[in-house]
């Protein structure tokens, strides 16, 4: 599958389109008195890769990023935790929940006096399941909606993790995912758009993936 490699590439050549408009998230915050920065969570992390990419594009721009919860499922989190562990320069610290402890670990980011501290929490999540009680202003992942079952409980997730300003980006793979699913989003209260192919990678570009971009309407 793809799906992750390609957004990850998404991020990293389109990293100051990233940051601004998460930004822009951050000057509202602001202007309602929240001053803490942009917390985030990634859906079906796999790896925690893709965590990795918005930590060092953290690092590398002025995007405030308070905390990133790496979430998957039970069998995954010893790999996420693994990927997380081996790039302690882009985190500050590290909490690892698995098997009913938690495991607290200190990163070493080189530009710690230049920006506020930002931590990772890998944990298990189950869509639709689990409740985190917390909103968070920017929700990703890579591959999520790749069977018809799993529509339901992501956008169930969507929507019990977003706020009115949240932005989703979301890498969907097309000749996996049926059209049912972007019906459901827009009957739970979503909008989509599809990012244009130049954002992508070349060998990506005019094939079956794309990345979204979901808002609430």
């Amino acid at each position: 599958m793809v799906d992750r490699p390609s957004t990850a590439k998404y991020f990293e050549h389109h990293y100051s389109d990233v940051s601004d408009n998460l930004n822009r998230l951050t000057e509202m915050k602001r202007k309602r008195g929240e001053n803490d920065g942009i917390s985030a969570i990634e859906l079906g992390s796999g790896n925690g890769f893709l965590s990795v990419c918005l930590l060092a594009l953290a690092q590398t721009t002025s995007l405030s990023l308070k905390n990133v919860v790496v979430t998957d499922m039970e069998d995954h989190l010893s790999l996420m935790e693994k990927t997380i562990r081996t790039n302690p320069h882009v985190w500050d610290e590290l909490i690892v929940t698995k098997e009913g402890s938690s495991s607290t670990y200190h990163g070493s980011p080189s530009n710690r006096k230049e920006r506020p501290a930002s931590s990772v929490t890998v944990a298990e999540y189950k869509w639709g399941v689990d409740d985190f009680n917390q909103k968070y202003d920017f929700i990703f992942g890579s591959d999520l909606a790749y069977r018809d079952y799993l529509h339901d409980p992501l956008i169930s997730s969507l929507l019990q993790l977003s706020h009115q300003h949240t932005i989703c980006l979301i890498g969907v793979t097309m000749s996996d995912t049926r059209p049912v699913f972007f019906d459901k989003l827009t009957e739970a209260g979503f909008l989509y758009q599809r990012l244009a192919d130049h954002y992508l990678e070349g060998h990506f570009r005019g094939g079956t993936f794309g990345i979204f971009v979901i808002m609430r309407r």
